[in-house]
């Protein structure tokens, strides 16, 4: 497949990875991880290191800027959770609203044609964060700024962000602003739920401290018991989904004295 995206490179390339942490992902992955550092701009086109050498694949296989990987988990006992180190380089899409009663799909019998894209839609154009400020100043200053407050918060018990999860962050803006999707806040939103939130867990005060604070600076409240929160103090935060889920695990926390992004009320 990484042949066929090479010789193709106007194709977009999605590779599924199922149930990706049966086994611990950073020890499989390692290397495609590290191969995802080492990406950069050549003669106009993003290239990587090799993934594999000519004497094994018969000529140098590198990892496509047309190549996309998706991957699915579950969280119970048989699965093994993430590292810092794979959260950093990836977005968290929450699937856990369930609607047995949502039957209008079985009326739909007409049947689609696959709608064909240039890769050019997906494709990366920024690298670095001086690829971005560039072209928006305001927009890495500004979510820079909030992220810095988040940092604070996070310091508590070491779980702060770091460069990659801030620049990434402000591509994920960018693209955003480009493409006039989503209001900026709406879309720093979104950012905070896939890139931050995933990398909490804990059982101590510590946590409950900072969930609390981070509660505070998405809604502007101060609470001491989820409990005693109405939907209507989320609904009409700064970051609504963000502190939705913050308020979720704080309840998590008050019941069973443990919590975590991955496990759902």
């Amino acid at each position: 497949m990484l042949k066929r995206a090479i010789n193709h490179p106007e194709r977009p390339y999605f590779v599924l990875l199922d149930e990706m942490n049966l086994a611990r992902v950073e020890h499989y992955f390692s290397d495609l991880l590290s191969v995802m550092e080492s990406r950069k701009w050549e003669d106009g086109k993003l290239v990587t290191s090799t993934i594999l050498s000519e004497e094994v694949a018969g000529k140098e296989i590198y990892l496509p800027a047309n190549v996309y990987i998706i991957g699915t988990v579950n969280m119970d006992e048989t699965t093994h959770p993430f590292s810092k180190k794979v959260l950093d380089r990836a977005n968290t899409l929450e699937f856990n609203r369930v609607k047995l009663d949502y039957l209008a799909f079985l009326l739909d019998r007409e049947e689609k044609d696959a709608l064909v894209l240039h890769n050019d839609v997906f494709a990366t154009k920024y690298l670095h964060l001086k690829d971005v400020y560039s072209v928006y100043p305001d927009l890495v200053e500004e979510v820079t700024s909030v992220l810095v407050e988040i940092n604070k918060v996070l310091q508590i018990n070491s779980t702060n962000i770091g460069y990659r999860v801030r620049d990434e962050i402000c591509f994920y803006l960018a693209y955003n602003e480009g493409s006039n999707l989503m209001k900026r806040n709406e879309a720093l939103d979104h950012c905070i739920l896939q890139k931050i939130l995933p990398r909490l867990s804990g059982s101590d005060t510590r946590i409950e401290r900072v969930l609390k604070a981070l509660f505070k600076l998405f809604t502007n409240k101060e609470i001491e018991y989820a409990q005693d929160v109405t939907m209507e103090d989320v609904t009409y935060s700064a970051y609504p989904k963000s502190a939705e889920k913050v308020l979720e695990m704080m309840r998590r926390l008050e019941d069973d004295g443990f919590t975590s992004f991955w496990i759902s009320s």
